[in-house]
């Protein structure tokens, strides 16, 4: 059996964890020992749709891409046929984005310097071109702004159409990335895109940006709420992080021969707590704060990987 100790949550499970701490996409401490894992390629799933099968690439894999997808062939509006019904849809991992955005707020580098930018585009921009558009700014503030630390959640305006949020401790200046935002639109505008004939993609100032400073539980709540009320499904996937966000651990797991030095840190006050019960797991979600020193182990690791 094993208990997982996460930043607002500690659960129970039968199942016995060996990993000291969890949530990484690459790492696992065992016996002291930080250890690579490598992940199982999964097989192309198969979808059938109006009887006809549809192949549909898995699931995004981390390691892979620091991004959405490598820059391809800009399309037509007019070539993109399959209905939101033939798409492979995907809904926000709300549990893991929360964990990931704490963990990464706790770095030495995010307490120095953390900044939020919202990425919106004109009304009625399909999905197609927005994630497209996106991955175009996104490689650019990459290449050329030194951006190599984020998290990204797409999300849905009351009109529609799709913006994006993006965390990072890399400072861009905002100036800058507008001007890769306009020349990106700019590019799509000449390729005939309804939703752009209108736009003065020279003047278009869709990115704005807030230093975060000292307010991080805030963000945090906002991220929290947020993320709590977004069940939107999207064809590309919803969210995203850089690579060493990634493979930052999100929990400490004890066993019974140590689970009482976490739990003589917490609460012992039962009203402290909500109870969940689910398969497998009994997860007892805090009304509170824990002390900063609950999480020194986990902050510890996370910054020998993220330094690495």
């Amino acid at each position: 059996m094993s208990y997982i100790l996460s930043y607002n949550s500690i659960s129970y499970t039968e199942i016995k964890i060996l990993s000291r701490f969890g949530g990484s996409s690459k790492y696992r401490v065992i016996d002291d020992e930080l250890i690579t894992v490598e992940k199982k390629k999964t097989e192309p799933k198969i979808s059938t749709v109006n009887n006809e099968k549809l192949k549909i690439d898995s699931d995004l894999d981390t390691n892979k891409s620091d991004h959405l997808e490598p820059d391809t062939d800009l399309v037509n509006e007019k070539d993109i046929s399959l209905t939101e019904v033939e798409k492979k849809t995907y809904k926000l991992n709300k549990s893991k984005l929360k964990k990931k955005c704490h963990a990464f707020s706790r770095l030495k580098k995010s307490s120095k310097f953390l900044a939020f930018y919202s990425i919106s585009f004109p009304n009625g921009l399909t999905d197609e071109f927005g994630y497209q558009i996106f991955n175009t700014w996104l490689t650019r503030c990459r290449k050329n702004c030194n951006l190599n630390s984020y998290i990204w959640v797409a999300e849905r305006q009351k009109n529609g159409t799709i913006h994006f949020h993006l965390l990072t401790n890399d400072f861009m200046p905002i100036k800058t990335v507008n001007g890769f935002m306009s020349k990106a639109l700019k590019t799509y505008k000449n390729r005939g895109i309804e939703a752009l004939k209108e736009v003065d993609t020279e003047k278009y100032n869709g990115i704005d940006v807030k230093k975060v400073g000292n307010n991080k539980k805030g963000l945090i709540s906002y991220l929290a709420k947020y993320i709590s009320k977004n069940d939107i499904a999207f064809y590309r996937l919803p969210w995203h992080c850089s690579r060493d966000v990634s493979r930052l651990f999100t929990s400490s797991n004890y066993n019974e021969e140590n689970v009482d030095e976490c739990f003589n840190q917490l609460e012992q006050d039962q009203s402290m707590y909500e109870i969940f019960y689910r398969p497998f797991c009994v997860t007892w979600a805090m009304k509170y704060k824990p002390t900063e020193k609950v999480y020194s182990d986990l902050d510890g690791v996370n910054e020998i990987i993220y330094k690495s």
